[in-house]
C-alpha cells in the first residue's frame, strides 16, 4: 500500500508539472479555439469564401512544405465536426523550452536516444524555409527595382548592371575566408549591446535617410551623419538624369581651415585636424596616404572607408547605381544607370567631385589589396558608369585585372565586347569594341576565354584544348569582322562563336591591332626569346624569329594615327600589372600558338593584304573613347600601376590646389570654392583669419613642446655617453706602453697625439693606429 501511494503521488507530481509547462496565453488560446470550434455549426451546405475567413478557429499556420498540400484534407477538416478533445491538442512549447527539454531527454536517457531516431526540430525546418522565402523575397524586390536594367535583347549596356549584394566586402570576405572568429570587420557578436550608448542615438544622429550599400558601418562604428561636406544636386532633369557636385558654405570653410594646417606638413596637425573634423573627405584621403605610406595599410583602408562612407551619405536622393535610365542612339537605345556625373568641361583642380573620385578610387585599390576583387569590381563598375565616356582615375586600367582575379571571365568578355559609353554621338565607322579601342581589354578578354575553356586559374583538373584544331577553324573574316567598324563589331557580337577557338580568334586580333603590346608582355614573363618553342605548341619558330615577322614586325607604320602613345603607354602598364597572370605553361604554349598561327597566314599574300587593309583601316577610324584619351589619358603614366601606387595626376593636382586656398589674395572671393559662389562678410573673414591665426599659433606651440622633449632627450643621451666614456677611460686609464707610443712615434706621428690615442684605445696598437690615421 505504501508503495501504491508513493507510485500516484509521484504520478500526480509529474502531470502538474507537465501541465505547469503552458503558459497561461497558451490556455487562453486553446480555450478560445474550444469554444469557437463547440459554436460553429458543422454543415457543409453553408461553406462559402466569406463566412470561412471570419470564422475559422484561430489555427496555427502549417509550417514548411505543409502549406503545399492539396485542398481536399482542408475540406474535409471543415465538414467534420469539431470535437473539442483537449487531449489529442498539444500544447505549443516555445523554441527555446522546447529545446531545453530535448537536451534534458538526451541527458538523462542515452540508451533511448541511441535507439530511437530523433525526429528533426520543426523550428530549426521552419527558420530555414523562412530564411529561403525572405532570400526569394529580396530577389523579387531586387529584380523589381533593376527592372529598367533587364530590358530588350540588343542593349550593348547591361554590363553594367550592378548588384546590390555585391557592394558588400563583409560579404565576399566570408565567402573567400568563412567567417573565422575575429576575422572580417566587426567580427564577434553582432547582437552584443554596449555598455556605454553613444551620445544622440536616441536623438536619431545615427539615422540615414537611405539604405548604403557601400560602406556599412560596424556596430562598434557608431558614425553619425557627416557635416561640412560637399552636396550633389541634379543638373539636368527628365529622362536621364545628370548629377553635379558643389560645394556649401560650411564645406568652403572647412577647405579654407584644412588649406592652412596642409601648409604646416605634419602629420600630428592632420590627424588632429581628422579627431576635430571626423568627416572631411580631404583630410581623410591626406591621411590616409600617410598612413599608406608609413606602412599601416590598415589604418589608411580605415580613412578610406569613413571618407567612402561620408561621399555616400551625400548623395542625391534620385542617385541610385541600381536604376536605369534609357539613352537613344539613333536607332538604338542603351539602358545606363542613373549615376552620370557633370564633369568640368576644363580641368578645375577646384572642383568638389575630384575628393569623391578619390575616395572611391582608393577604396577600389584597397578593397583589391585585400583580395576583395569581386566589391572592387562593383566599385569600378560605379566609377565608369558616372564618369563614361570620360575616365579621369584611370578605372578602365584596372577593371579588366580585378576581372581575371575574380575569376569573373564572362564578364570581361561581355564589358570588352558590349560597353558602349553613354551621350557620345557615334559617326560612321567608329570603333566601339574595348577589345578594339585598349590593349589591356584586348589581351585580357583573350585570355579570359581561354581561361574559361579551361577550366579556371590553378583548377586542379583543367580542360585540355586542342590548339591546332581550333587554329586550323579560324579564317581572316573572323579576325578583322570588329575592327571594320560599328556595324560588323554588331554582327559580330550577334553572331559571336562559342567553343575552344573564340580564345585564340580574340588573341590573334589582339596581335593584329596592338602588336606592340606582346614584346613588354615576353620581358614581364622572363621568356627568352632565342629560347626553342614551347614544348607542345604546333609551330617550331623561336619567339625571335614570329617577332621579325609579319603583321608582329614594323609596327610602327600601323599603329594607331592619333592614339598611338597612348595605346603603347597602356600596353607597357598591362605587362607589368598583369604579366603574373600569363605565366601558366599551357598560357605560354597558347600565346606561342597564336603567334605562330597569325604569322603563318600572312605569309599568303592574299591573307598578308585583307589583314594589313583592316589594321590599316582601323588605325584610321574615330574610336568610342576619344574623349577620355584626348582630355584623361595624355598624362597616364605606368607609375600608377607599380606597387607604390601613385594617384592619378588629376587627383594630386586637386590635392595640391587646396594649398592656394590657405592664403588667398586681397582680391579673391575666399568662397569661391567649388561651385560656391556666395560671399563672405566682413565679419565673417575676420572669425575666419582669427581661427587660422590660432591654430598656427597652437601648432607653434605644440611644435615648440616637441622640440623641447627632443631637447631633453638628447641631453639625457649625451649624459649617458658620457657616463659610459668615463667608465671606459677609467678601465683604459693604465700607463701606457712605452714600446708601442715607440713604433707610433717612428711612423711619423706626435708623442702627444700617440699617447692620447693608445689612452683612448685601451693600450691596443691597432685601435690607436686607426684612430690616428682616420
Amino acid at each position: 500500500l505504501l508503495f501504491s501511494a508513493l507510485v500516484l503521488r509521484l504520478a500526480l507530481l509529474v502531470f502538474l508539472a507537465a501541465v505547469g509547462n503552458m503558459s497561461a496565453k497558451q490556455l487562453r488560446k486553446l480555450q478560445a479555439a474550444n469554444d469557437s470550434s463547440r459554436a460553429q455549426a458543422p454543415s457543409c451546405e453553408k461553406d462559402d469564401e466569406s463566412s470561412s475567413e471570419d470564422d475559422v478557429p484561430a489555427k496555427a499556420a502549417a509550417p514548411g512544405f505543409s502549406l503545399l498540400l492539396g485542398s481536399s484534407d482542408e475540406s474535409e477538416a471543415e465538414c467534420t465536426p469539431a470535437r473539442p478533445e483537449v487531449e489529442e491538442r498539444k500544447p505549443v512549447v516555445p523554441p527555446s523550452e522546447d529545446r531545453k527539454k530535448k537536451n534534458k531527454k538526451k541527458k538523462g536517457r542515452p540508451s533511448k536516444a541511441k535507439a530511437e531516431p530523433e525526429e528533426p526540430d520543426r523550428d530549426e525546418e521552419d527558420a530555414l524555409l523562412d530564411e529561403a522565402a525572405a532570400a526569394a523575397a529580396s530577389e523579387l524586390a531586387s529584380d523589381d527595382k533593376g527592372k529598367h536594367l533587364e530590358s530588350a535583347e540588343g542593349q550593348n549596356s547591361q554590363v553594367l548592371i550592378m548588384n546590390r549584394q555585391d557592394f558588400s566586402a563583409d560579404r565576399e570576405h566570408r565567402r573567400l575566408f568563412g567567417k573565422l572568429k575575429g576575422s572580417g570587420r566587426g567580427s564577434g557578436d553582432s547582437t552584443k549591446k554596449l555598455a556605454v550608448k553613444a551620445r544622440g542615438a536616441h536623438e536619431g544622429q545615427f539615422a540615414h535617410h537611405r539604405k548604403l550599400f557601400l560602406v556599412e558601418p560596424t556596430p562598434g562604428e557608431l558614425w553619425p551623419r557627416p557635416q561640412g561636406c560637399a552636396k550633389m544636386v541634379a543638373a539636368s532633369s527628365g529622362s536621364f538624369p545628370i548629377f553635379s557636385i558643389c560645394s556649401t558654405p560650411e564645406h568652403s570653410r572647412l577647405l579654407h581651415g584644412f588649406a592652412s594646417i596642409q601648409m604646416l606638413h605634419d602629420p600630428n596637425e592632420v590627424q588632429h585636424f581628422v579627431m576635430e573634423h571626423p568627416f572631411c573627405i580631404e583630410a581623410l584621403l591626406v591621411l590616409s596616404d600617410i598612413c599608406r605610406q608609413g606602412g599601416q595599410h590598415e589604418q589608411a583602408f580605415d580613412m578610406l572607408r569613413r571618407a567612402v562612407y561620408a561621399v555616400e551619405c551625400s548623395f542625391e536622393a534620385g542617385f541610385s547605381p541600381f536604376a536605369a535610365s534609357e539613352i537613344s542612339h539613333g536607332a538604338t537605345s542603351v539602358s545606363w544607370p542613373r549615376v552620370q556625373l557633370q564633369l568640368p568641361a576644363q580641368e578645375e583642380p577646384s572642383w568638389p567631385g575630384w575628393s569623391w573620385l578619390g575616395s572611391l578610387w582608393g577604396y577600389m585599390l584597397g578593397l583589391a589589396s585585400r583580395g576583395l576583387n569581386r566589391t572592387a569590381i562593383e566599385v569600378c563598375k560605379l566609377l565608369l558608369a558616372a564618369t563614361l565616356p570620360r575616365d579621369p582615375v584611370h578605372a578602365l586600367i584596372h577593371l579588366d585585372f580585378f576581372c581575371l582575379r575574380a575569376d569573373e571571365y564572362r564578364l570581361l568578355i561581355d564589358l570588352a565586347q558590349d560597353l558602349v559609353p553613354p551621350t557620345v554621338p557615334l559617326q560612321p565607322g567608329t570603333i566601339i569594341r574595348l577589345d578594339c579601342v585598349m590593349p589591356n581589354f584586348a589581351y585580357s578578354a583573350a585570355l579570359a576565354g581561354h581561361l574559361a575553356s579551361t577550366g579556371g586559374r590553378g583548377a586542379s583538373a583543367s580542360t585540355e584544348v586542342d590548339d591546332v584544331a581550333a587554329l586550323g577553324t579560324i579564317t581572316v573574316a573572323d579576325i578583322i569582322a570588329p575592327c571594320m567598324g560599328s556595324q560588323a563589331a554588331k554582327v559580330d557580337a550577334d553572331t559571336v562563336e562559342e567553343g575552344p577557338s573564340q580564345s585564340h580568334v580574340a588573341l590573334m586580333r589582339a596581335m593584329l591591332l596592338f602588336p606592340q603590346a606582346l614584346r613588354p608582355l615576353l620581358d614581364a614573363l622572363s621568356v627568352h626569346l632565342e629560347a626553342p618553342a614551347p614544348k607542345g605548341s604546333p609551330y617550331r619558330s623561336s619567339w625571335s624569329q614570329l617577332l621579325d615577322r609579319r603583321p608582329l614586325a614594323g609596327s610602327s607604320h600601323v599603329r594607331h594615327v592619333q592614339h598611338f602613345l597612348v595605346h603603347a603607354l597602356v600596353s607597357d602598364a598591362y605587362a607589368r600589372y598583369c604579366g603574373p597572370l600569363w605565366r601558366a605553361e599551357k598560357t605560354l604554349r597558347w600565346l606561342h600558338a597564336c603567334a605562330g598561327r597569325l604569322t603563318q597566314m600572312c605569309e599568303s599574300p592574299l591573307f598578308d593584304g585583307e589583314l594589313m587593309e583592316a589594321r590599316k583601316s582601323w588605325s584610321q577610324a574615330p574610336q568610342s573613347l576619344e574623349a577620355a584619351f584626348v582630355a584623361d589619358y595624355k598624362d597616364f603614366t605606368t607609375s600608377e600601376v607599380d606597387a607604390d601606387r601613385r594617384a592619378p595626376p588629376v587627383l594630386e593636382r586637386a590635392m595640391n590646389s587646396l594649398v592656394s586656398l590657405a592664403a588667398p589674395g586681397p582680391a579673391e572671393a575666399l568662397p569661391a570654392v567649388g561651385g560656391y559662389a556666395g560671399q563672405e562678410d566682413e565679419e565673417a573673414q575676420l572669425q575666419r583669419a582669427l581661427q587660422m591665426s590660432m591654430a598656427a599659433a597652437e601648432s607653434a606651440e605644440r611644435r615648440r613642446l616637441v622640440e623641447e622633449q627632443e631637447a631633453e632627450l638628447r641631453e639625457s643621451l649625451a649624459i649617458d655617453q658620457a657616463r659610459g666614456a668615463e667608465g671606459s677611460s677609467d678601465l683604459h686609464s693604465g700607463p701606457v706602453s712605452e714600446e708601442a707610443l715607440a713604433q707610433l712615434v717612428d711612423m711619423g706621428f706626435s708623442r702627444s697625439a700617440a699617447s692620447a690615442a693608445l689612452v683612448s684605445a685601451g693600450g691596443d696598437l691597432d685601435m690607436a693606429l686607426n684612430h690616428l690615421t682616420s
